[in-house]
């Protein structure tokens, strides 16, 4: 949608180019007038005002100035930066400079077609996306000079991207349980045997729990991404984390046969945490492990404290951006399937799936999403370590409540 703002470049650029004329006219008269005239108050203060390069340097867009032939005139340092260009490219042709002939086309036709046009210009190095925008403009003596506005769009592109992938994946996500719930209901009316009815009950709460739960993630993640979540931090041993966990996810855990127990002392440092935020990662973390898990597994949360020295960051199973200083490391490990490399470096992406082939259940895909923000809200990490057949462990950190060198 056109805008005021729009046309606020192209407003700056004519007046740049009128300025231009009328400064080199003024500057002519008055040497024609008084040659050798000692310089008035008037000719003083003129000599403060801004040239025209001053004006167009004021522009967050970038202006480039051509003459009709396609050879730089002019430009602002903004048009320097995304085209890269230097004061010696003044004179040369716009082909030469940039070396793009998607440039240099839309620039000729343009001039010809002497009508404003736009166009996007994407770039390799580094990769990002312009839009260029050019108009023809003609000074008092009917000379011909072409504006080119340029401007980086590469974030706006990036979240217009991101938004229609959201948009596809909660479609997605939605036609499962919509389409079950259609055809249950439609199961119901028509007056099946009263046990029959009653599975297609329990199915129908099953599948609005799982769009009830889809909701939940959705808005956790948009309010977690929007900065919309304070952090409740105060000390908790690490331990009560863990038994709340346990006790919720051992009745799924006993429906398999799994066997679920942790590894961790009571007498551990406490941590600085979010309870809630915390409980919330540790079960969806051990809500994974059951899933990936076969029957008569096993699944064990471990937790214990590490010192990490500056020096010594990368040299053990710590991520080597971790912060230094004293940490809670929990870890969530399973007897499961395991997770494929290519995927290790992915699951922590919105909506991104392992095979679920290979899973009992399903989920939203942003659980993972969700916790990695959560963790690095504390300050902490989340990694994962993984081998085919052999199962997967989930590593996280906390910074203990005594260190005030975590960054809280």
């Amino acid at each position: 949608m056109t805008t005021i703002w729009s046309w606020i470049p192209w407003i700056i650029a004519g007046a740049v180019v009128a300025w231009s004329w009328w400064q080199r006219r003024t500057t002519r008269a008055a040497t024609e007038v008084a040659p050798t005239t000692a310089p008035t108050a008037t000719s003083s203060t003129a000599s403060l005002l801004p040239t025209s390069e001053h004006f167009i340097d004021l522009l967050d867009v970038g202006v480039l100035f051509l003459h009709s032939n396609g050879v730089i005139i002019t430009y602002n340092e903004t048009a320097a930066q995304l085209l890269d260009l230097h004061p010696h490219n003044r004179g040369q042709s716009i082909m030469s400079v940039v070396r793009d002939h998607q440039l240099d086309d839309f620039v000729a036709e343009t001039m010809i077609r002497g009508e404003r046009d736009e166009m996007l210009l994407p770039r390799r190095n580094p990769a990002r996306t312009l839009k260029v925008s050019a108009q023809t403009l003609s000074s008092a003596h009917d000379t011909t000079v072409m504006v080119v506005i340029i401007r980086d769009i590469t974030q706006i592109s990036q979240l217009e991207r991101a938004r229609r992938d959201m948009v596809a994946s909660v479609s997605h996500e939605l036609r499962t349980p919509l389409a079950a719930l259609k055809l249950l209901s439609e199961t119901i009316a028509t007056n099946p045997p009263a046990d029959v009815a009653h599975r297609m009950a329990l199915r129908i709460s099953d599948e609005v729990d799982t769009l009830n739960h889809l909701v939940n993630d959705l808005h956790d993640l948009s309010q977690i991404e929007a900065g919309r979540i304070a952090l409740q931090l105060a000390p908790h041993p690490p331990i009560t984390h863990v038994l709340r966990v346990i006790e919720r996810m051992t009745p799924a855990a006993d429906e398999h046969h799994i066997q679920l127990q942790h590894d961790v002392s009571d007498a551990l440092p406490l941590v600085l945490s979010d309870a809630n935020r915390v409980d919330q990662v540790l079960l969806n973390l051990v809500h994974n492990a059951v899933k990936f898990t076969p029957n008569h597994g096993q699944i064990t949360i471990h937790a214990h404290m590490v010192s990490l020295p500056e020096h010594q960051l990368g040299r053990s199973q710590i991520p080597a951006n971790h912060p230094h200083g004293d940490w809670m490391l929990f870890s969530v490990s399973d007897s499961g399937a395991g997770i494929p490399a290519e995927h290790q470096q992915r699951i922590f992406e919105r909506f991104y799936k392992v095979d679920q082939a290979r899973t009992r259940g399903s989920g939203s895909g942003l659980g993972l999403a969700i916790a990695r923000h959560l963790i690095e809200g504390h300050g902490g990490r989340i990694w994962v370590n993984s081998t085919v057949g052999l199962g997967t462990t989930f590593y996280f950190t906390l910074p203990t409540a005594h260190d005030s060198s975590a960054p809280y």
